[in-house]
């Protein structure tokens, strides 16, 4: 496990605002912007380049209205998002913006690149009242070298201007598939293990500055024997719970620093299971969102009804959520940021 150099003061105050008392992550998304179009375009019959920019502030800021107060830190984008929801925000909530534009840019054949939102470097993040950046990036291990270029330069650039502003730097790193049977859930649920671990080992070299990996989860709880009783079981097997347990210890190892689980769009029964997992192995709790509020866009626009939903079912499952994260290490426990603490020869920073 390599290690990087301990949180600067302005970093781990602001690291410490986005956790809990117990030093445990559970922040809450409302940053989707492309997905939240397509979802809207599903459930109304439109196309997605028709859905409005006020409708996809109204979501975002019945959901922040909802679940802010009860999150570590809460994610939103600096286009609709947070412009809508600022002063929904209590005092005690995390902010951390994303700085990536929505979506991808393919290339060679089935790779995946991501883009930097124009003007928003961190120091303006920073000054808009952030307490970290997000980047959410693509990768696979049989991307281009070219491919792995872009994107090695482009966290690297990021994390180097996190580090001038003082601001965490949270990266999630999405896989995806490319290859033979790369439309075949079961293929890409075998080889999902080896992909998360790698995206956690290749991002946690200390060069990229990351603060927290944003991860997904190392397994497809629909295709685990245990589960296929469940309410996601997906009828097929392709391995049991106790290689899930050990894709979930390969990836804590592959970790050098803190870690969190995203919910991937699944379910809520599923995504609880998975955290539940997670925190087992060490991972120091959630960033999540559509398990919590995506069925929310069949009562669009009715104001009334969208804040019903939150309140019956998107709150109750937040509660969910944080029931199964008390499990969770605190980021302050984890080995590397231990370690970085060591050889530093400092204690935890106290003032800025």
């Amino acid at each position: 496990m390599q290690h990087s150099t301990p949180p600067s003061h302005g970093k781990y105050r602001r690291l410490q605002r986005l956790s809990d008392s117990d030093g445990r992550f559970s922040m809450l998304a409302v940053d989707q912007r492309g997905s939240l179009r397509r979802m809207f375009g599903r459930q109304h019959g439109i196309d997605p380049s028709e859905v409005s920019p006020a409708q996809l502030r109204q979501v975002k800021r019945i959901v922040t209205r909802a679940v802010a107060p009860m999150a570590s830190g809460l994610l939103t984008d600096p286009l609709y998002g947070y412009p809508a929801s600022a002063g929904l925000l209590p005092p005690c909530t995390g902010v951390l913006l994303s700085r990536e534009q929505t979506g991808y840019v393919a290339a060679e054949g089935q790779e995946r690149r991501s883009r930097l939102l124009a003007d928003w470097a961190p120091q303006r993040l920073l000054a808009s009242g952030a307490d970290a950046l997000k980047l959410l990036i693509y990768h696979h291990p049989d991307a281009s070298a070219e491919t792995h270029e872009h994107e090695q330069d482009l966290v690297a650039s990021v994390g180097a201007g996190c580090e001038d502003a003082g601001l965490p730097f949270i990266l999630e790193v999405v896989t995806y598939p490319m290859g033979e049977g790369a439309q075949e859930a079961a293929v890409q649920a075998r080889r999902r293990p080896e992909l998360v671990v790698d995206a956690a080992r290749t991002f946690s070299d200390p060069k990229y500055q990351v603060d927290v990996l944003k991860l997904e989860f190392p397994a497809d709880l629909k295709f685990v024997a245990d589960y296929q009783d469940a309410s996601f079981g997906a009828g097929e097997a392709v391995y049991d719970r106790r290689a899930v347990e050990g894709a979930c210890e390969r990836l804590d190892q592959a970790a050098a620093v803190p870690w969190v689980i995203l919910s991937s769009g699944v379910g809520i029964d599923e995504f609880v299971e998975t955290l539940r997992l997670a925190n087992e192995a060490g991972a120091s709790g959630f960033l999540c969102g559509r398990a919590v509020w995506k069925e929310i866009v069949e009562h669009a626009p009715d104001t009334d009804e969208m804040t019903r939903f939150m309140e019956e079912v998107g709150k109750p499952r937040v509660d969910r959520l944080l029931t199964a994260n008390e499990g969770a290490r605190a980021w302050t426990d984890h080995p590397g940021h231990r370690q970085q603490e060591t050889q530093s020869g400092t204690k935890v920073p106290t003032t800025e």
